[in-house]
């Protein structure tokens, strides 16, 4: 895969429903799947979720960033990795 920062949209987003359905042990994931009200992701998944967009997209994910408007589906993680990528 590419460098996370030369990705395209489409590629963050493949990626990212690519990890939840390797961190879920899910085939595939609708986008709007609803990560919080399935209890889909406990701490320690949401952790590792945490650690490899941090390390694959280059960027840095702060207490203030946790919530559950940021990680709720696979949309919103889309939408919050581009916002950040557009940081850096």
């Amino acid at each position: 895969m590419k460098d996370g920062l030369a990705l395209t949209d489409s590629e963050v987003l493949d990626y990212v429903h690519t990890l939840l359905c390797d961190l879920l042990l899910r085939e595939s994931l609708p986008a709007d799947y609803d990560l919080k009200d399935s209890g889909a992701l406990n701490s320690i998944m949401f952790l590792e979720l945490f650690v490899r967009l941090e390390t694959q997209f280059g960027i840095h994910i702060t207490g203030a960033d946790v919530n559950q408007d940021n990680f709720r589906t696979v949309d919103s993680i889309t939408r919050f990795v581009r916002a950040k990528r557009a940081d850096v």
